[in-house]
């Protein structure tokens, strides 16, 4: 409930009086207290004094403890002056009193406070018993005759010191009325002119600046009512020049075609705004806070914005890191938007308000997707000039891949993990950066939701591709591969038919001819190598193939060759150092890596060595026990390598660190029958063996005892 001032006023004035009342009552009590004590205590020194004088002249010597001659004159003595006297021998015997027959019966007194005062000084005080005594010596001739002495009850002092008191409480009433009085009399003279002053002040608050107060005095409060009445004309003056400068800003944000808007502390945005925020994300309500706002357009960059100012808020961190940490980016349906931010601050950098800018990025964007993919075809139709058949298979592999992974009826999750992520790397390697991109994109809202390809992004995969192939189509005329031989095989096979081979040989020869060489296959994955080498900074790499004049079939094998990409991205990005990290080692030359294909009896081995850092066993153990995978023996830790979620990098990029590649190479090698091996040194590098049975493509080959990895040293994770 709210207090009047004229309340206020009567009560402090009150309170004062009071306050001023109880501190000299107080100071008077204390006063008062000790003169009345020391009122009596002249009064007893003055009736003992006399006692005294009456006792020596009435005596020869010594008072005699069994001397009752004075009783009579103590008692008359007594009577006559109210108080109760004794007279005392030297050895403490009451030899009279005025209130007691038997003074006797007293005791000794030699040892009362009030006589070892008097015997010692000539004269004590002391108050026991409920009594204040006074004792003085009765001397003669410079000797102590005896001792004199008066007493009264403390009930009489405190009587008489009740008395003072309620005489100055009764005092202290009437002027406590009389404050109260003059209290309500000053304060409504004191808030009149002020009530006139808050009358006014309320309709000049409702937009009456035209009211003027009525001055009627010409102290303080009528010069307060004087400068009230300038300041409603300044204000009618500034209103006036803020109303025109509003009506020019708002035609500004009225067609400004950037979003600007600032929020306070609260998050809650102001009511001045760029109109094409309304129409991109529609008009917020009253008090709604910017990431509420957000949140209609895109839940995961609301939430994202909203602890990240939480935490601008607090201040523990580092301002232009968590403004870098703000979503940067918005899309609505086909509209992209870009967002930057601009702390505007008070003294001592506190943040109190954001500046927010929000700029429709979508042509700009599409321009410059469309620059992307050009660039991309004349990388495409430079590589369908050197390698068109490795382009054909390409296409044909992604066309595969990108229609079983965004088909109705998809394959497990994990296989169709597999397939985005060889996808995004076959992508990359043919220089199909926008294409990659998207795939990349695609895997990382597929790890953070844990689900399947989200319906949005099966029909964004699909246009992506389509448009991508009608591009590259328009470059292949003929997609069958026909019968390609080099001079030595040419050479071999009339050299065979000169020295008389035997026909079915020679014929089985030409048949695989219509087979793809191994060589060409490896040859293309070097040239991928390399370029991606110089992309992530690790220098002109070597790249050694081998392919040991081995021909393969082109379809069985062409889901083994799209999944031997991400072993070749692996070696790259996880195996090789860059040049100075290899210099650091102690490592001469260039990275190097060396691809080969033999060979043995019925059986093919696919060989990728790298001269690299080598595989961290130590990381690769504590990430396999952190996913509840054995990782005891060198067997485990190979098969938490090709595990599904595995991988020693500490951060995932366009190229590598989901732990999908070399899952999906496994899992290709073993429908073509086979199984891999890993060797694998400490700062020497490592070698991935897949070995494929021929011609039986349906039978399952076992590793052959003759072959086990070197020594390795595996450092258990602590």
């Amino acid at each position: 409930m709210a207090i009047s001032l004229k309340a206020k006023l009567s009560a402090g004035f009150v309170a004062v009086t009071v306050s001023g009342i109880l501190i000299a009552g107080a100071l008077v009590d204390r006063n008062v207290g000790k003169t009345t004590l020391s009122g009596f205590e002249d009064r007893l020194a003055y009736e003992t004094t006399m006692l005294g004088q009456m006792t020596a002249n009435a005596l020869f010597g010594e008072i005699d403890p069994a001397d009752t001659s004075l009783k009579e004159s103590v008692r008359t003595l007594g009577a006559a002056v109210h108080t109760e006297l004794a007279v005392i021998a030297k050895d403490g015997t009451v030899v009279a009193d005025s209130e007691l027959d038997d003074a006797k019966s007293l005791g000794s007194q030699v040892d009362a406070p009030e006589v070892s005062a008097a015997r010692a000084n000539g004269k004590g005080t002391a108050i026991r018993d409920g009594r204040m005594f006074v004792a003085a010596s009765i001397v003669r001739d410079g000797g102590i005759l005896g001792f004199a002495r008066s007493s009264v009850s403390m009930n009489e002092v405190t009587a008489q010191l009740t008395a003072v008191r309620m005489r100055m409480a009764t005092g202290s009433l009437f002027a406590l009325v009389f404050a109260v009085v003059l209290g309500l009399v000053f304060s409504s003279a004191l808030v009149r002119p002020i009530r006139a002053l808050s009358s006014g002040a309320r309709r000049v608050g409702a937009g009456d600046f035209d009211h003027v107060i009525t001055v009627s005095t010409s102290d303080e409060i009528g010069e307060l009512a004087r400068a009230f009445n300038e300041m409603t004309v300044s204000l009618r003056t500034t209103i006036a020049q803020l109303d025109g400068r509003n009506r020019d800003m708002r035609l500004v944000l009225d067609n400004v075609d950037q979003g600007l808007l600032t929020i306070d502390r609260e998050g809650v945005m102001s009511a001045e705004r760029s109109a094409v925020v309304s129409k991109w994300f529609g008009p917020p309500n009253d008090g709604e806070r910017f990431y509420e706002c957000l949140r209609r357009v895109n839940p995961n960059a609301a939430d994202s914005f909203e602890v990240q100012w939480e935490e601008l808020l607090e201040g523990f961190l580092p301002r232009a890191l968590l403004l870098h940490q703000l979503p940067k980016r918005l899309t609505q349906g086909e509209k992209s938007y870009d967002l930057s931010y601009i702390p505007i601050t008070e003294s001592g950098d506190r943040l109190v308000k954001l500046l927010i800018v929000i700029s429709d990025v979508t042509s700009r964007l599409a321009a410059e997707r469309a620059e992307a993919e050009q660039r991309e075809v004349a990388t495409m139709f430079e590589r369908i000039m050197r390698d068109k058949f490795g382009v054909i298979e390409f296409l044909m592999d992604a066309e595969t891949l990108v229609r079983e992974s965004t088909a109705d009826v998809r394959p497990p999750l994990a296989e169709t993990r597999r397939k985005i992520h060889t996808l995004k790397g076959n992508a990359g390697m043919y220089g199909m950066t926008t294409f990659a991109t998207l795939c990349h994109d695609i895997e990382t809202r597929m790890s953070e939701s844990d689900g399947d390809v989200a319906p949005g992004d099966r029909t964004a995969l699909n246009e992506a591709w389509t448009r991508t192939a009608d591009r590259l189509s328009r470059f292949l005329v003929d997609e069958t591969p026909g019968v390609n031989i080099d001079d030595a095989e040419y050479a071999y096979v009339l050299r065979s038919l000169l020295e008389g081979t035997p026909r079915t040989d020679v014929i089985r020869m030409v048949r695989e001819w219509r087979l793809e060489r191994a060589s060409d296959r490896l040859a293309r994955f070097a040239g991928q190598a390399r370029d991606l080498a110089k992309r992530l900074n690790k220098g002109d790499i070597e790249v050694d193939v081998d392919g040991s004049g081995l021909r393969l079939p082109r379809e069985e094998w062409s889901n083994f060759w799209s999944a031997f990409t991400h072993v070749v991205r692996n070696a790259v990005d996880h195996g090789l150092e860059s040049p100075d990290e290899r210099k650091k080692a102690g490592k001469d030359g260039p990275g190097r890596i060396t691809l080969s294909a033999s060979r043995a009896g019925r059986s093919v081995q696919i060989e990728l060595s790298d001269n690299g850092r080598g595989i961290d066993w130590a990381r690769l153990a504590a990430r396999a026990r952190a996913a509840n995978l054995p990782a005891s023996d060198h067997n485990d830790l190979v098969s938490a390598l090709f595990a599904d979620g595995i991988s020693t990098k500490d951060s995932v990029s366009d190229v590598s660190g989901r732990g999908v590649g070399l899952a999906a190479a496994k899992q290709a090698c073993e429908r073509l029958g086979g199984y891999v091996a890993v060797e694998s040194r400490t700062n020497v590098g490592t070698t991935f063996r897949f070995h494929m049975p021929i011609p039986d493509r349906g039978q399952s080959l076992r590793p052959p005892e003759s072959f086990r990895p070197g020594p390795i040293t595996v450092a258990t994770a602590e």
